[in-house]
């Protein structure tokens, strides 16, 4: 019992062997603090010794910034997104016109037996891709509609108790705004279509 409150006043580890013990050789303070006046304290005290970074360790870090800002001098020339998130900061630097439009792409789909267009969420739970990865090659699959193919696959593997959609459309819905408030319903422009195969 009087170890214990021993330790306790002392506040010394009690895990700490008797050598720890025999190393505390200070008196307690009125707040039954130990000043530790003893060998093991200095070596304590002692600040740990640190050694450079070798020349492969600074090399690499070097390395990796350079290869870096390449990438992100790379997107601002190519406007492009395709190196994210080192990608086109243009986003960021430009103003928003609060009388001008706001452009969003958007799918839709053809099913058989429906007369209208169904839009489709834009994400990888509907389609198997996120809008922005279409939004940053958006040139390219007006182009190219096949790659709107790659979208249909993915609604029928993710949706298997649906119908398959007989046409996939690649559209764009632009909102004019007024001082910053959208005005109207959106104007819906077809980018693509693409017949199912």
């Amino acid at each position: 019992m009087e170890e214990k409150k021993h330790r306790l006043l002392s506040r010394t580890d009690p895990t700490a062997g008797p050598d720890s013990e025999a190393a505390d050789t200070g008196a307690a303070d009125r707040h039954g603090r130990t000043a530790d006046t003893g060998a093991a304290s200095k070596k304590r005290l002692k600040p740990a010794r640190r050694t450079p970074m070798s020349r492969v360790s600074v090399g690499w870090r070097i390395g990796a910034t350079a290869v870096a800002f390449v990438i992100l001098t790379c997107g601002q020339f190519l406007n492009t997104n395709d190196f994210f998130p080192l990608g086109s900061l243009t986003q960021y630097a430009t103003a928003k016109d609060l009388n001008g439009t706001v452009n969003s792409t958007c799918i839709a789909a053809e099913f058989p037996g429906e007369d209208e267009r169904r839009r489709l969420g834009f994400n990888t739970a509907t389609v198997g891709i996120e809008r922005g990865d279409i939004e940053s090659q958006i040139d390219r699959v007006v182009t190219h509609p096949e790659l709107l193919q790659t979208l249909a696959d993915s609604y029928v593997r993710l949706h298997p108790d649906e119908p398959k959609p007989e046409t996939m459309i690649l559209c764009r819905t632009v909102t004019q705004l007024e001082n910053g408030r959208s005005v109207g319903e959106p104007e819906i422009k077809t980018l693509a279509t693409w017949e199912v195969q």
